[in-house]
């Protein structure tokens, strides 16, 4: 399954390579700057992220990112030119945003609109999740892998031409699969140094493990040497149910110049693309995971992304009601968070079970839905209740210190700003991650899993009334604040970076 060593498998070429790209993509900048013996070691290295352009990958990478440069690195952000804005303006402007290339450049939000005038296939948004998820793990996330490794390419010859006197880290968020080629040998320009190589784990890690249930896939055995049983098949049917996707990523990545003598070892998201890293940074906490023995080499937990200070001038698209959340308290009112997140975008999945489960407390809960897109409405017909109020787009940061219960569609940025600001969940959703994330909140006891989208109203009703009742879900859930607390993720990540050198 790979290994977290840096030294490349025997066989595999790293450091002074000759590139397999043409001389023509490589303008600019004399090759000479690359060259390593120019590094001092006397200065903090330059550190390049990447990300999977998803918004809920890049999101908390930036975040990380952001509180770097004021650590002493300089930081380079390989991203989407949709999120060029946002990337340039982090960190006070003090981040170089660099480009994806080619299909690399992906607009999620744009891809995942319901008024997307070129879905994936005409009938996306009627399929079932596995099948959506199958279509956008092959079109977003595997097949752009080529132009990924172009793009990262590119920019480490930019973040050397820049900062010829630096060490470099390729800071990765661990689904970005276009860093990949760098492991498995694929070349570098020559005189380029191979930096060296972190991952950032911003979900689940998928990494297989005799202690943790497969993923995506209900265990058949229960119990003892059942469930230690029970865990294999579910991993030898994961293993064959996703063997196309496995020789289809193969394929992308020989593509881009990566040497796999008889292909990947270990099934398709089994935690090649984390041990391919020298370190592996999960944001996340110990208390919240399933208990396991078996972590690979360089893990380490990270806590969660603390809670986002309020901007100057203050949070934006507050909406006119604002004034109603901040006197919740003082009228004895509890808030009720609801979100439905930005890729699964269908009101009727959580935003309208929960605000009609709700509507039968209005005396003592104000309910706030979140649409999740600028601009979103909720369906004409449907008659917002008094206790309720709707907005289409607001921070979590800004609301969540007001909440006492937190409803979403298990999305991990959502888990990790619950955790952050020790609120109890209530969750309800499916595709990619969330199901795994929706099972880890029921058994570490922060919250209630609902199952798939859509719960009755009275699902909801009753799960909510229950973590805003019971001391229990409290309790879980300012431990698991207090636990992330106490990791400091921001000078982790800075102190884990500066112990590679």
């Amino acid at each position: 399954m790979g290994c977290a060593d840096p030294t490349p498998p025997a066989g595999r070429r790293s450091g002074h390579v000759v590139s397999c790209l043409s001389t023509s993509s490589l303008s600019s900048p004399q090759l000479t700057t690359y060259l390593p013996k120019m590094a001092s070691p006397h200065l903090k290295p330059s550190l390049l992220f990447v990300s999977h352009p998803l918004t809920g990958h890049l999101t908390p990478t930036l975040r990380v990112a952001a509180a770097l440069p004021h650590q002493g690195f300089p930081v380079f952000f390989l991203g989407p030119t949709f999120h060029k804005t946002r990337i340039a303006a982090a960190a006070g402007g003090e981040i170089t945003f660099l480009p994806l290339l080619g299909t690399a450049d992906f607009n999620d939000l744009a891809y995942y609109s319901p008024d997307n005038p070129n879905p994936p296939t005409s009938n996306y948004f009627s399929l079932p999740w596995q099948r959506r998820g199958w279509i956008d793990l092959e079109r977003t996330w595997i097949d752009p892998i080529p132009d990924e490794w172009r793009s990262v390419v590119a920019a480490l010859k930019e973040v050397y031409a820049r900062e010829p006197a630096r060490k470099v880290i390729v800071v990765a968020e661990a689904m970005f699969f276009g860093i990949m080629p760098l492991f498995y040998g694929a070349e570098l320009p020559e005189g380029m140094e191979r930096p060296r190589m972190v991952a950032l784990s911003v979900t689940v890690p998928f990494v297989r493990s005799r202690d943790v249930p497969a993923f995506f896939v209900e265990e058949e055995g229960k119990g003892g040497e059942g469930e230690k049983e029970g865990r294999e098949e579910a991993w030898r049917r994961w293993e064959v149910c996703t063997g196309g996707l496995k020789k289809r990523m193969e394929r992308a990545l020989r593509e881009a110049g990566a040497v796999l003598e008889g292909g990947l070892e270990g099934a398709f998201l089994s935690g090649q693309n984390y041990t391919c890293h020298e370190k592996i940074l999960q944001l996340g906490v110990p208390g919240w995971f399933y208990p396991r023995l078996d972590w690979p080499e360089g893990f380490k937990f990270l806590g969660v992304l603390p809670p986002a200070e309020e901007p100057v001038g203050g949070w934006a698209n507050l909406p006119a009601w604002w004034d109603e959340v901040k006197g919740a308290r003082e009228m004895e009112k509890k808030i009720v968070v609801v979100a439905q997140g930005t890729v699964e975008v269908d009101p009727n999945d959580l935003i309208l079970p929960t605000l009609r489960g709700m509507a039968g407390r209005p005396a003592d809960v104000l309910v706030v839905a979140i649409l999740g897109r600028k601009g979103a409405v909720l369906p004409e017909d449907f008659a917002v209740p008094e206790n309720a109020r709707v907005t289409d787009y607001l921070h979590y940061d800004a609301v969540l210190p007001y909440a006492s219960a937190w409803v979403h569609n298990g999305g991990y940025g959502a888990v990790q700003h619950g955790i952050a600001h020790g609120v109890p969940m209530v969750v309800a959703g499916e595709g990619m991650d969330k199901v795994e994330n929706a099972r880890r909140i029921e058994r570490s006891g922060v919250g209630l899993n609902l199952g798939p989208p859509g719960p009755w109203a009275e699902e909801v009703q009753k799960a909510v009334e229950l973590v805003l009742d019971e001391a229990r879900y409290w309790q879980v859930a300012a431990k698991l604040r207090d636990e992330s607390v106490g990791l400091r993720c921001f000078k982790s990540v800075g102190d884990e970076i500066d112990g590679l050198f």
